[in-house]
């Protein structure tokens, strides 16, 4: 993983799955990167901004406790509010 960005930390990692802490403020950005199937946990929610590799760009409210199972992606995204996530990625 090489985002180069504060504020996603690699809380564990094997052949199989890495686990990420998701911390963003107010307006920090991640430039593009790829993401296998993950699953996501909300933790503290907030709004986020996230562009597609083909320039479609979604606004999307997370919810604190909220869970999702979702397909791989490559995307940049904005916080727009605090927010605190972990990202489970299913390596294949």
């Amino acid at each position: 993983m090489q985002t180069g960005v504060k504020h996603i930390k690699v809380l564990a990692e094997d052949d199989k799955v890495r686990v990420l802490h998701f911390t963003p403020s107010k307006g920090d950005k991640t430039p593009v990167h790829s993401h296998p199937e993950t699953v996501l946990y909300v933790v503290k929610g907030g709004k986020i901004r996230t562009t597609l590799a083909d320039g479609t760009s979604t606004m999307v409210e997370l919810k604190a406790g909220q869970a999702s199972l979702r397909p791989p992606v490559t995307s940049s995204d904005e916080a727009l509010d605090d927010m605190d996530a972990i990202i489970i990625e299913l390596k294949k």
